[in-house]
């Protein structure tokens, strides 16, 4: 039996004061993404970016999607307050399914929605609420929620420290995990992410640790995630590289990893980061849920010593 060998990346640990030696940083890359004041007050708590630069956002105090154009220009929001076809209560994660749509976690329906590209409501793809579904499955408490290149779909459920999979149409898999801290198991599982290789990636906050997993489910490596213990969404999000970004909503941070687990950034002067979606330019997109925008992020080299200091 092959025993998985945790991979505790050293820098993963990094002192808050020795931050300026990581090889990277993450810089702000033009304007923030807001609603018009004729749209009213944003709180971005999912976001996704479709092949061609869009932006799409749930957006949890206005009960709807929000889309922007891929230099960041508000279009529309779609959906209302209510439990009807097209309405949400409290929207979370949002994430691409297939090339042509979206999909939103509507979290107080208990239920994954779906959008074309224009915001055109298409219906509920998988309604967690269903008696079929809770009867093959369990009660789901659906916290993220993450698809394949092929739509396949990915579901974390906070309660049973699981992530459900379904297939393109919606149709229940199997559960992966339950609780545990050897690999494949979770501990207050909090976020999860696809990787341009199909494996999934995930983040707790009582295990204190990213995992990445095949997707039978089998790990093939894990690193530690400091200070992360406490409430509050750690979003995970996989760049086409292989580069990992994991957020800490309660503490205000951002960290970037490359794909074994070292350390290549953080910043942490974020309010309440909900949801990190990469662009196909490779900045990464920041949902910040009490800042009312969404943040664009770039990676950069870090300067030396002598250069900070000129």
């Amino acid at each position: 039996m092959l025993i998985l060998a945790y991979v505790l990346a050293a820098l993963a640990a990094v002192p808050e004061a020795a931050r300026d030696t990581l090889p990277m940083r993450l810089a702000d890359a033009g304007a923030a993404l807001v609603a018009p004041e004729t749209a009213g007050t944003l709180e971005p708590s999912g976001v996704a970016v479709d092949a061609f630069g869009r932006v799409f956002a749930s957006d949890a105090h206005a009960h709807r999607l929000a889309r922007f154009d891929p230099h960041g220009a508000w279009i529309a929001g779609e959906g209302t307050l209510g439990s009807d076809p097209g309405q949400f209560r409290r929207p979370g994660a949002v994430a691409l399914h297939g090339t042509l749509e979206v999909i939103v976690l509507d979290r107080e329906n208990r239920r994954i929605v779906r959008y074309d590209l224009l915001g055109q409501y298409l219906g509920v793809l998988v309604d967690l609420a269903d008696p079929g579904l809770e009867q093959q499955a369990g009660r789901i408490e659906a916290v993220d929620l993450a698809c394949d290149r092929g739509g396949a779909l990915a579901v974390a459920d906070r309660d049973g420290d699981r992530v459900l999979q379904f297939d393109a149409s919606g149709g229940f898999i199997r559960a992966l995990g339950g609780f545990g801290g050897t690999g494949g198991s979770f501990h207050d599982l909090a976020g999860l992410a696809y990787s341009a290789r199909g494996e999934l990636i995930t983040a707790e906050r009582t295990g204190a640790r990213v995992q990445r997993l095949e997707p039978g489910g089998h790990a093939v490596g894990a690193w530690s995630l400091p200070g992360a213990a406490g409430a509050g969404a750690l979003p995970v999000a996989a760049a086409a590289d292989g580069r990992i970004a994991v957020g800490d909503e309660r503490r205000g941070r951002v960290w970037l990893f490359d794909p074994g687990g070292r350390l290549l950034a953080m910043r942490d002067d974020f309010r309440a980061p909900r949801a990190l979606a990469f662009a196909p330019d490779g900045t990464l997109l920041v949902a910040e849920g009490a800042g009312n925008q969404l943040r664009r992020l770039i990676a950069r080299p870090a300067l030396p010593d002598s250069a900070r200091a000129e």
